[in-house]
């Protein structure tokens, strides 16, 4: 009895985990989505890499540069740190920017902009689909019992 009392707290803070993952990844589907509608488009080009060390791990941050339309230069850095460096110094890269701020500019690739949502979405289905099924076969033994 005690286990099946078990299983279904289990379910339910998998249910709430599903719920959070799908909060979440809705509202950086949003911030995508709304930094998109504003964004200019240019290249830019890997300037250098900063370490982001992380306990024992050693992560990379691109450094880009790009020119604005009004000429201004501007250098900023990657949001995403990886284990390995990405790109070559000297690579162009796409790059996505607010006409009023430049200097909040982006790497318009997919990791960068979409992996946060499609990740918590993902982790959110999974969440919810063992929850589902912790909790049905819970009530099933408890009506077996």
């Amino acid at each position: 009895m005690l286990a099946l009392r078990i299983l279904g707290l289990g379910a339910r803070l998998l249910l709430a985990l599903s719920l959070v993952c799908f909060l979440l990844g809705g509202y950086l589907l949003y911030r995508g989505l709304a930094f998109d509608r504003t964004t200019l488009t240019t290249t830019g080009t890997v300037v250098s890499y900063r370490e982001v060390h992380d306990g024992d791990a050693t992560r990379w941050r691109p450094r880009v540069k790009f020119t604005t339309p009004a000429g201004d230069i501007i250098t900023f850095e990657g949001q995403l740190a990886t284990t390995t460096q990405r790109f070559a110094v000297g690579a162009g890269v796409p790059v996505i920017f607010a006409p009023g701020k430049p200097s909040e500019a982006r790497l318009a690739t997919f990791a960068d902009n979409w992996f946060g949502p499609v990740a918590s979405g993902v982790v959110g289905i999974l969440a919810f689909g063992a929850g589902i099924f912790i909790r049905r076969a819970a009530k099933r033994s408890l009506a077996s019992a």
